[in-house]
């Protein structure tokens, strides 16, 4: 399929208009510095972020160091010498499958074994006018920027491949995206999921010792004066997020009510929504896979396991398993909201 959008001017296409097009090659650039940078480290460079400190620490600092650097630049390796297959205009059925199943198990890997529970935990201390940002952190968005050009760049070629638009991916059938019939389900799932966490937060922030060691509250509250403060806001942010989750099913989420000064009356951007509701679920996600992972491995003494938070009672670690679910649906129903309110394509007309 002709990836330049037939209803566009040409006289006013900028390089974002045609992201189809240099998004694959935007993976391929994104794979070799990130390899290069993995290379540097190999030969004993400083640096190197994958620390495990035993508290959320992430997949991947369960590997040697050594190990996880020879991982990073074979897998980018891969990726640069994929990224080129991707861009071919002929697409061989086995070239097409093996493609497809890198992009997308190279991008989960990015998103669900690389980030821990400091990146979720900057966010919400973020609340509190708090920034505990670091190299590590950084890194963690660096791999997230990487796994969504790759997802893009499956999608696109998915697209391209099944003879789709590039643009919206409607073909001839004009079905609906799949997820749309499941949107109501998943942002219910997605709005009730932080409701346990926010209850503990709440009790403890009223020194009801839910789930925890009395002794532990206690001596925890002590040594950190803004603790109780900590607890509401920590709770609030779940409450909060998940009214606003419903958002995605309801007329406030599209039209912005008329008492809302300026805007009112307006309709919601779609972005203004995906965006946000997609950060929080991939950081939500990846400290539920954490903890759940630590959980498990601690229970079933499958590896030492030395956590603090894990070794605790379940008022720490039980509402925490609800994260991965959380994160989950928060994702899906994010997508659907975006598919299902999505205008008419620009480049081919439908909609």
């Amino acid at each position: 399929m002709n990836s330049t959008p037939p209803l566009l001017n040409k006289d006013t296409k900028t390089q974002f208009n045609l992201w189809p097009s240099w998004i694959g090659y935007a993976a391929i650039v994104w794979s070799a510095m990130y390899g290069a940078i993995h290379l540097y480290w190999l030969l004993g460079g400083a640096g190197f972020p994958f620390e495990n400190d035993g508290i959320g620490a992430a997949m991947v600092t369960y590997l040697p160091a050594k190990v996880g650097c020879i991982v990073f630049v074979t897998l980018c390796l891969i990726g640069i010498g994929v990224g080129f297959v991707m861009q071919k205009s002929k697409h061989e059925t086995f070239s097409r499958w093996f493609a497809i199943t890198y992009s997308w198990g190279f991008s989960v890997s990015l998103l669900l074994f690389i980030p821990d529970t400091k990146l979720i935990a900057a966010m919400a201390y973020a609340f509190l006018f708090k920034f505990p940002f670091s190299w590590q952190i950084l890194n963690q968005i660096i791999c997230i920027i990487g796994a969504l050009l790759w997802i893009i760049t499956a999608v696109v070629y998915q697209r391209k491949t099944r003879y789709a638009c590039e643009y919206c991916g409607r073909n001839k059938n004009g079905e609906p995206f799949f997820l749309v019939r499941w949107g109501r389900l998943l942002t219910v799932i997605a709005a009730l999921a932080p409701i346990p966490y926010a209850i503990v937060r709440f009790a403890w922030a009223l020194d009801i010792p839910l789930g925890i060691d009395p002794q532990f509250l206690k001596d925890f509250s002590i040594a950190n004066p803004m603790a109780q403060i900590t607890e509401w806001v920590f709770g609030s942010l779940c409450i909060g997020g998940g009214l606003l989750t419903l958002g995605l099913i309801r007329k406030w989420g599209e039209v912005f009510p008329k008492w809302f000064p300026f805007i009112g009356g307006k309709r919601v951007p779609i972005m203004l929504a995906v965006i946000p509701a997609s950060i929080v679920a991939i950081a939500v996600t990846a400290a539920g896979l954490v903890f759940t992972f630590s959980f498990i491995a601690e229970t079933l003494h499958l590896m030492p396991v030395d956590n603090l938070l894990i070794n605790q009672d379940w008022g720490i670690v039980g509402p925490m398993i609800f994260w991965g679910p959380w994160g989950v649906a928060l994702g899906l129903a994010a997508i659907s909201y975006y598919y299902r309110r999505r205008d008419r394509c620009s480049s081919c007309g439908k909609g």
